[in-house]
C-alpha cells in the first residue's frame, strides 16, 4: 500500500545563471577602457639656447581690411570705397604674394560685402582669409 501521510521531496540542484552578469561586466570593462585616459610619459627637454637671433623675413606679407557699417580700414588706414581698388592695387604692386585678410562685423549688409569682394577679386589678390567680428 502507498502510504498518503508521507510526502517525498526530490531535491532539486539550484543553479544560478551567470551569463547575463558576465555580459553587463564585459560591457563594464570595455566601457572603462574606452572612457579611460592613459597618462603619456615624456622626458622633460632642456634645449640649448643660442644667442644670436635672427628673424627671418617672411615674403608672404598679411595685409588686413576691416570693415564696419560705414568704414573701411587697410592696415589701420581709412580707406573709401572709391579708392578700395587703387590702395590694394599699391598693396599688391609692393608684394605680390602678400594675403588678405578681411575681417568683418556681423552687422555689415551682405552687398557690401559682395561689393568689397568684388574690388579685392579685381585688384588680382587671390589669397584670402575672410573672418567676421562681433559688433560689441
Amino acid at each position: 500500500m502507498i502510504d498518503f501521510g508521507k510526502k517525498i521531496f526530490e531535491e532539486e540542484e539550484i543553479t544560478v545563471n551567470i551569463t547575463s552578469m558576465i555580459d553587463v561586466i564585459f560591457i563594464l570593462l570595455i566601457f572603462f577602457m574606452v572612457s579611460t585616459q592613459f597618462k603619456k610619459n615624456s622626458l622633460p627637454l632642456n634645449l640649448p639656447r643660442s644667442s644670436d637671433t635672427t628673424q627671418e623675413k617672411s615674403d608672404s606679407e598679411i595685409n588686413v581690411l576691416s570693415v564696419t557699417d560705414d568704414e573701411l580700414f587697410l592696415n589701420g588706414n581709412l580707406v573709401d570705397f572709391e579708392n578700395l581698388y587703387q590702395s590694394l592695387l599699391l598693396e599688391k604692386e609692393k608684394n605680390p604674394q602678400a594675403s588678405l585678410s578681411f575681417e568683418c562685423e556681423n552687422t555689415v549688409e551682405f552687398q557690401r560685402v559682395v561689393n568689397i569682394l568684388t574690388e579685392i577679386q579685381k585688384a588680382g589678390i587671390t589669397r584670402i582669409g575672410i573672418t567676421h567680428e562681433f559688433a560689441e
